[in-house]
């Protein structure tokens, strides 16, 4: 799966940190790219990965950064929930958002596998 968040695209800031703040060590920075990623695997897991450029989208992205930082958000705020392998509930929301992806992503996925069909049938072609 593919990475395409940095913790600068609104991590930092639901954690309560600005962008630019130089602050943080490096071991927290550590822990927000490894919460971030895997977030991204979870929310690419439970979509899909086989339509081309679903998640960097225009209409998509916006919705796919929401829920990857709140879920990372999630993992950073309770670290035992990663480490322990406890099980932690994905909340409403997260559910609701990865629900509405799931559709659009079905939606693009019939799309492309529409337009294959009609590229793979050969012309009629009437005497």
């Amino acid at each position: 799966m593919t990475a395409y968040l940095k913790i600068t695209d609104g991590l930092k800031r639901s954690l309560g940190y600005l962008d630019e703040d130089d602050s943080l060590d490096e071991g927290l920075k550590n822990r927000m790219s490894n919460a971030l990623i895997a977030a991204e695997n979870y929310v690419q897991g439970a979509i899909g990965i086989d339509v081309q450029d679903f998640y960097t989208s225009e209409e998509n992205k916006p919705l796919y950064t929401m829920v990857c930082n709140a879920l990372a958000a999630s993992y950073v705020q309770n670290p035992v929930s990663i480490t322990s392998g406890a099980v932690v509930n994905v909340d409403i929301v997260t559910n609701a958002i990865i629900g509405q992806l799931r559709g659009r992503y079905a939606k693009e996925l019939e799309d492309q596998q529409d337009g294959q069909n009609i590229e793979s049938q050969p012309a009629n072609s009437e005497n």
